[in-house]
């Protein structure tokens, strides 16, 4: 907990430098506006999407280990020295903001603060760690971006930015142990900034508080704090992004306009590199663009095309170089000509995996295709869902009906979200009906929907009952862990590892058995359940056996046999 503990600082730190220095940026070069002190997590969220797009970049040239590392920390200490007085001013403002909260808010966070460190430093539960974040993680430590290296292990050419992030904070070159814990620094962010303001009316204090009570799901956070998990960033920021777009429809504001403002323009963009299935939220900076475009801004709208293209392109070429394709696992024609772009079956096999698992729990291919779209919601309602996420689903279904009914209820610009989130909605439905891939759309239309069911309720009387049930969440999530834990002990999906210092350490991945084949490439093969963890590399769920090594190196990468 101690190191974790260290280690969240830092990251918290080197991000709002970053940050802090992105914002003042844009915001005199972009927007021509007199920079103003950011909330604090806003800043820091920033920064963290900054740091994660500038060691994707490096991760093209070279692995993600001390040099790159040092190269990014130095860039930090030179932002810190040229704008070290606009951040002690912003700092300032942001502790004059955190001593005016109330003592039930500040008693919530320290004891967050605990309940997280608690949870990261327990043994990992994560099936997709085991399956391949661990490795991918590895092989970025080792290895600048590998070409092909899909081929290996399909999943690795997901190519989150949010996993290169996670390389880039292991800093396993300097400690020796792996340590890939991100996430429960992003949920104490999250929760920082859902804590409630005195200037927030009424539905923005409900809705920040029905979101707290989401973000803080036990059956969410068990699978996807201790692991540097997509998802959560995926739900997260999209709910930061739904909420801070509400807040300036009420206080009358363009998107680029006030707090948030930066956020707005670079976030969505950077979810987009951190799981492709976020791209709706691309509708939101179409409109910033269209407005930018109504209001003849020609060179803000041509800046603000260029910000999003420097967030995507290193994605883009990761792409490329591991997979043979700029997006992936999207269909599409080997137009590049690489060498070792994945088989068009393998590429498609992985996509209908994805969407067929969610449906159906099993990759049943030709089910999938003979049946129809009713089929497959019968079944996968009545067989996919535990209870709670069936009333999950129902009050998803019933929601444009109660919104038809209440609409009068809503805050300016709440339709509007609202028909952006059900969009959302019926994008995730069609692509793959996992609720943690719908998250970010379902948590804020469940929050307004039931904010307007009860539009007398007063913030302020429940806020104390909420903050006790978030904390009772956590205590949840803990005791399920272990339980979780021990069916995978039993499954041999992992082992059991003493580790009396969790005060002092997180628990390290247990050793797993494996065999090692030497056809068609030399590779390491779990003897159960294809979970590699941190195993030396190269090692995959299974080895495809129409692969090919281009050349003596790993890092020279794989391609296809034929």
């Amino acid at each position: 907990m101690l190191f974790l503990f260290v280690k969240f600082l830092y990251i918290i730190g080197l991000s709002f430098i970053y940050g802090h220095s992105l914002q003042r940026f844009l915001q005199r070069k972009l927007l021509k506006q007199d920079p103003f002190p950011e909330y604090f997590s806003l800043t820091t969220i920033t920064g963290l999407a900054l740091v994660a797009v500038l060691a994707s970049y490096l991760s093209i040239v070279m692995p993600l280990a001390g040099m790159a590392h040092s190269i990014i920390l130095a860039g930090g200490l030179v932002l810190y020295v040229a704008n070290r007085k606009a951040v002690h001013e912003q700092l300032s403002a942001n502790i004059r903001q955190a001593r005016s909260a109330g003592i039930a808010t500040k008693v919530f966070f320290v004891i967050a603060v605990v309940s997280m460190l608690y949870l990261s430093v327990q043994p990992h539960v994560s099936f997709d760690e085991g399956l391949y974040y661990a490795q991918f993680v590895q092989w970025m430590k080792t290895y600048k971006a590998v070409p092909g290296l899909a081929n290996l292990h399909t999943r690795f050419g997901f190519n989150s930015q949010w996993h290169v992030l996670a390389t880039f904070f292991d800093i396993s070159w300097l400690t020796g142990f792996n340590s890939n814990h991100l996430n429960g620094a992003l949920y104490l962010l999250t929760a920082l900034y859902l804590f409630p303001l005195e200037k927030d009316n009424n539905f923005i204090r409900l809705m920040k508080a029905g979101l707290l009570i989401l973000i803080s799901m036990p059956q969410f956070c068990v699978y996807n704090i201790i692991a540097p998990a997509a998802d959560s960033v995926i739900f997260y920021v999209g709910c930061l992004v739904a909420l801070i777009w509400l807040e300036k429809k009420a206080n009358g504001e363009t998107p680029v306009e006030g707090h948030g403002n930066i956020f707005l323009l670079f976030l969505p963009a950077f979810l987009i590199t951190v799981k492709i299935s976020s791209i709706p939220v691309l509708l939101l900076s179409a409109i910033i663009y269209f407005e930018a475009l109504r209001a003849k801004k020609y060179l803000q709208l041509t800046a603000m095309l260029g910000i999003a293209l420097f967030t995507v392109a290193p994605w883009i070429i990761r792409n490329i170089i591991l997979t043979g394709y700029p997006l992936f696992p999207i269909e599409q024609p080997d137009f590049l000509h690489t060498g070792w772009a994945v088989d068009m079956s393998r590429l498609r096999s992985t996509r209908l995996d994805i969407t067929t698992f969610a449906y159906y729990h099993v990759a049943d291919y030709a089910r999938y295709a003979s049946d129809t779209f009713f089929q497959r919601m019968s079944f996968w309602f009545n067989n996919c869902l535990k209870y709670y996420e069936k009333a999950v689903v129902l009050f998803v279904l019933i929601s444009p009906i109660i919104v038809l009914i209440r609409r009068k209820h809503l805050p300016t610009g709440g339709l509007s979200l609202y028909l952006f989130l059900l969009a959302g909605c019926c994008f995730w439905y069609i692509q793959a009906p996992d609720l943690r891939f719908g998250y970010s759309y379902i948590a804020p239309l469940m929050t307004i929907t039931a904010i307007i069911c009860v539009p007398k309720v007063q913030a302020q009387k429940v806020y104390a009952p909420i903050l006790g049930l978030v904390l009772v969440f956590h205590l949840i999530t803990v005791k399920l862990e272990k339980g979780l834990w021990q069916q995978f002990v039993d499954k041999k999906m992992t082992a059991v590892i003493p580790h009396p210092q969790w005060w002092l350490t997180p628990t390290p991945y247990a050793p797993v058995p494996y065999t090692t084949h030497d056809t068609p490439v030399r590779a390491h093969v779990p003897n159960y359940w294809g979970l590699c963890w941190d195993s030396p590399i190269p090692c995959t769920n299974e080895l495809p056996p129409d692969i090919k090594m281009r050349g003596q190196s790993l890092g020279d990468g794989f391609a296809p046999a034929k």
